[in-house]
């Protein structure tokens, strides 16, 4: 382990213990109007660029708003502010869903760019066509694991920046680890996803440990899908369809459980700018990073992760977070 990183585990705080002050409640309207414009922009820059590279972006999102001091404490919003099964919302909760709503904007992206490889397996499906069906299964199968693990801890899973860090670090190090230990599969230029149902389930297990933010859901995809015997170039295109299926069922999933509260909290006009702004961002990503990966490899993103997360565990030790 790294000097700097060792120092920096000894001497900073992993947890906050400071009692948080009573606060007043806020109202709906309050909520609404510290969601502002600049915060739309940036949140959906971040989950665009992010979102399908393998940094994390849930992790750069819980970065970007303790820069811009979105506030995430346990004050609530007034009682009549309730989700769909009568609980009360906090400050932190409805920063936090939101984080996991704009994944909209990169789905849309991905759904656009990917349309005709969706539309012809789900033709493919209603036809019968075994590669269809098989490719579907298999995205069904990858699904399942962080799905079912997810669901159940959804309440459980933190978001601070000590553990973003700590996870883009540890990320970088496996990163590199894949890299040289990996065999490098050459692709077969046929444009076909065969992937079995046993290598579809690993990535799926592997998809798992994205749960704690930092991680990066693509990065356990792609990684995973080279440990079960996949190329480069298809466990990447398999990680953009699986994360279409998973952020689709997280974000529709966030919006359902808020119910009536979705549009007292959010303000539609720039949450809606905040989508288009990732779907836009997401797109341009996309694009720029298939290319990349196949030229560069991972390395560069390992290197990324590492510097981010000790400069961040830096800025936690000197108080900016």
């Amino acid at each position: 382990m790294p000097r700097a990183l060792l120092f920096l585990l000894l001497v900073c705080p992993i947890g906050s213990w400071a009692a948080e002050q009573t606060a007043p409640d806020k109202t709906a309207e309050e909520v609404r109007n510290e969601f502002t414009t600049q915060r739309a922009i940036v949140t959906g820059l971040v989950e665009g660029i992010t979102e399908y590279l393998p940094v994390s972006s849930t992790g750069h999102m819980i970065i970007s708003d303790a820069v811009m001091g979105v506030e995430k404490s346990s004050t609530l919003v007034e009682a009549s502010v309730v989700d769909r099964k009568g609980r009360r919302l906090s400050l932190e909760k409805i920063a936090d869903d939101y984080i996991v709503i704009i994944q909209l904007g990169a789905i849309l992206a991905v759904l656009f760019i990917f349309y005709q490889r969706m539309s012809s397996v789900i033709v493919g499906i209603f036809k019968g066509h075994r590669s269809s069906i098989f490719l579907a299964l298999a995205i069904l199968i990858a699904f399942l694991p962080a799905a079912i693990l997810g669901f159940i801890i959804k309440d459980y899973i933190p978001f601070n920046v000590t553990i973003v860090a700590l996870a883009l670090i540890i990320g970088g190090f496996v990163i590199f680890l894949a890299e040289n230990k990996l065999p490098k599969i050459p692709s077969d230029n046929t444009g076909e996803l065969n992937i079995t149902p046993k290598q579809a389930l690993w990535i799926g297990l592997c998809q798992c440990v994205a749960l704690i933010p930092g991680t990066s859901r693509s990065l356990a995809t792609i990684l995973g899908g080279r440990w079960a015997g996949l190329s480069s170039a298809v466990a990447t295109e398999f990680s953009f369809l699986v994360g279409f299926v998973i952020l689709s069922a997280a974000s529709v999933y966030k919006m359902y459980s808020l119910g009536p509260a979705l549009f007292k909290v959010y303000p539609i006009g720039n949450a809606s700018l905040g989508l288009l702004v990732a779907a836009v961002a997401a797109f341009i990503s996309v694009k720029w990073m298939i290319g990349f990966i196949m030229r560069r490899g991972l390395k560069p993103f390992a290197w990324y992760r590492i510097i981010a997360g000790l400069l961040l565990l830096g800025a936690k030790c000197l108080g900016y977070f």
